[in-house]
């Protein structure tokens, strides 16, 4: 019976056994396979009617917060956006630049009294069930909240 063996210097044919393939070929091979694949065509956003030269001002101290508005309206909607951290730095923004419309989250909202001249959308963590209407200039907006969502609620509150 022939077996594999190695050879040390002796001439005949050495066998060598076979190695399976990498565990990582088949990984390359499916991304190779899936990099192909044409991109599907981008999901254009629902059009929104916003004046031109808008200004929104994210007042929330939650870096994240004013992180996750700034990228839900960036490429939804043409503004300039600026942040402020608290009451007292969104009444100074908004003494040196004036404002369109202001995104608040709910413990930052006494900024509306020093500005209750601007329209406002006010982040809350569930919307309250008696709440009365605050007329046209300011929206409630449930966490969590969508891209579109909110683009929605800034459509209808300039609109």
């Amino acid at each position: 019976m022939n077996t594999p063996r190695e050879q040390d210097g002796e001439s005949g044919d050495t066998v060598q056994p076979s190695s399976p393939p990498a565990p990582s070929a088949g990984v390359q091979l499916e991304v190779a396979i899936l990099s192909e694949q044409p991109a599907p065509p981008p999901v254009p956003s629902a059009p929104i009617d916003v004046p031109v030269g808008l200004t929104v001002l994210v007042v929330a101290a939650e870096a994240d917060l004013r992180h996750y508005v700034r990228e839900c309206l960036r490429d939804r909607v043409e503004a300039t956006i600026l942040e402020a951290a608290s009451v007292a730095e969104g009444l100074t923004v908004a003494a040196h630049e004036p404002m369109t419309l202001l995104v608040v989250d709910a413990p930052e909202r006494d900024v509306l009294v020093g500005l209750s001249h601007i329209r406002a959308i006010v982040i809350v963590d569930e919307l309250p069930r008696h709440a009365r209407p605050l007329g046209t200039r300011i929206r409630f907006l449930a966490r969590p909240f969508s891209a579109d969502g909110l683009v929605a609620e800034v459509g209808g509150l300039l609109a």
